[in-house]
């Protein structure tokens, strides 16, 4: 039998390879590296490393804030450009080239974005480096919009089984906790292997050789996955509106993605960790004892300075609970319905944030020791629903891309993808804005080079905005899946039926080539 020319399985049931489980978690590992590093330095550059004035920041954060909104007309277009070609490129299929084409200057930007100009080039003025960040914001928005919105709906079409798009997702949830924890350790580290540079050079330097690294490992990763979903034969592309409508009238993933989207409201509480860490425990020594009175016991001494010491105990203290957590979720899937473990894992996670404030309220009575074992400890308990909480909704997204192709004939999975993080990067845009402005108003710019002068109000104000914010969205996310009906039984129904339809897309296919050779 003769293969088919743009990379299609032979048959919709053909197995993932451990070639391709191979180089989809070898650039998984090094991406959630990159990853976590960008999250706990990411939002310093701007309000920390590049030494703006107050006035500046916040003239460079309303303009990051208004460039935002460029993100709903950029998806619209770069998606529908997506899912509207029907045109394929040899074994490369229809979205390889596209990524191939992105990733280059994706991540020399990204590079970029971490240029230390305010350690290398003092005499330049907050005018050049205001102009400088906002202009690799916006070359980054572009060329990431395009390489995320293709590398989506190619993963999305790597198989047609339930389970192993279970796998997937298990080795993807597997590798963001136990590497993504890396980020902390490798800012950690920093201090003594590079004991010269400054902060903002030690970042720059290691996120540079982690970026390059995973480039060769995104290629391999791109070259050997297949595309086992495919169009059928002669199909027109559907217009834009079509896309849209069908979207809309996608009711199961209208709920998933208003849930996704309150949910993206925890990042201004996550935002505010690091920043928190430093207002309270930069400038501070203390020393904590463990297993206190117990053959085991032991103390650690912390001097102060390298506060991400501090953020990798925290780390390391959810390695177990989330290493329970990742081995229960395959077990209990079996059982319990996506939608369900869903909500629990919304809600435990509130709770853990809220048991977070509850513990630390009032601020000025507990110690900075006390106060970072309290955070440590819900930190731990929160890890029990980590290996949910990256399994879980990635799978109900992909039942939403299965509902779409059964009930319109049309998966469009750019424009989904691009549309939800449209929606979620406008959130993160306002809740990035928020979290700026909030630095500014409690003071946290004025004394970000010297906490210990910071007044006690502002580091309670971090502190509890760190645990309340993510408590409250996390409630509000669960609300909208009550009304979600796609799971279990019905969802295997459609599975079933769009299985047969594959095959057949895939039969005609095979009949064209034979017709034309």
């Amino acid at each position: 039998m003769k293969k088919i020319k743009n990379n299609l399985a032979t048959d919709v049931n053909e197995k993932i390879t451990l070639k391709e489980y191979a180089a989809f978690s070898s650039s998984t590992a090094v991406s959630k590296i990159a990853t976590a590093m960008s999250g706990f330095f990411g939002g310093l550059v701007a309000s920390t490393y590049m030494g703006l004035s107050e006035g500046a920041f916040a003239t460079y954060s309303t303009i990051i804030f208004i460039l935002g909104f460029w993100d709903i007309a950029n998806d619209v277009i770069v998606s529908s450009f997506l899912d509207k070609s029907r045109r394929t490129f040899g074994n490369w299929g229809r979205f390889k080239p596209w990524i191939m084409l992105m990733i280059i200057p994706f991540n020399l930007v990204v590079i970029l974005q971490t240029l230390p100009i305010n350690a290398w080039f003092p005499e330049i003025g907050d005018t050049f480096k205001v102009a400088y960040l906002v202009l690799l914001y916006f070359l980054n928005d572009a060329f990431s919009t395009f390489y995320n919105a293709a590398l989506t709906a190619l993963n999305a079409r790597r198989t047609t089984n339930n389970m192993e798009r279970g796998y997937i997702a298990a080795i993807e949830s597997i590798l963001s906790s136990s590497i993504g924890a890396c980020g902390t350790y490798i800012a950690m580290l920093l201090p003594y292997m590079l004991p010269n540079a400054s902060e903002a050079e030690r970042y720059f330097y290691g996120y540079s050789i982690i970026t390059i690294a995973a480039i060769p490992l995104a290629i391999w990763n791109i070259a050997v996955t297949k595309e086992r979903i495919s169009d059928p034969p002669k199909a027109d592309p559907p217009k834009l509106r079509q896309v849209y409508g069908q979207i809309i009238r996608n009711k199961p993933l209208m709920i998933y993605m208003i849930s996704e989207i309150l949910g993206q409201g925890m990042s201004i509480g996550y935002s505010l960790m690091t920043y928190a860490f430093i207002a309270c425990f930069k400038a501070e020594q203390f020393t904590l004892t463990f297993f206190r009175d117990t053959p085991i016991q032991f103390e650690y001494a912390y001097k102060g300075e390298n506060y991400a010491e501090l953020l990798s105990l925290a780390s390391i203290s959810s390695l177990v609970t989330t290493a329970v957590s990742l081995f229960l979720a395959p077990i209990i899937r079996k059982w319990v319905d996506d939608k369900i473990l869903y909500m629990c894992t919304r809600l435990g996670t509130g709770i853990c944030y809220a048991g977070m404030f509850i513990s630390i309220f009032p601020f000025e009575s507990h110690t900075p020791a006390q106060i970072f074992v309290r955070i440590v400890v819900w930190y731990a308990i929160h890890g029990l629903t980590t290996g949910f909480y990256q399994t879980v909704p990635g799978l109900i997204q992909m039942a939403t891309y299965d509902y779409a192709e059964y009930k319109f004939g049309e998966r469009n999975e750019a424009t989904v993808s691009s549309l939800k993080n449209t929606l979620s990067r406008i959130l993160g845009n306002c809740t990035a804005y928020a979290t700026n402005l909030f630095l500014i108003y409690v003071g946290y710019t004025a004394y970000a080079n010297t906490p210990e002068l910071m007044p006690v109000e502002a580091k309670s104000s971090l502190v509890y905005m760190f645990a309340l914010f993510p408590a409250l969205f996390c409630f509000l996310a669960v609300i909208p899946m009550f009304f979600y009906k796609l799971s279990g039984k019905k969802h295997n129904e459609i599975v079933k039926e769009l299985e047969a339809r594959r095959q057949h897309n895939l039969d005609e296919i095979k009949q064209m080539q034979q017709t034309i050779t």
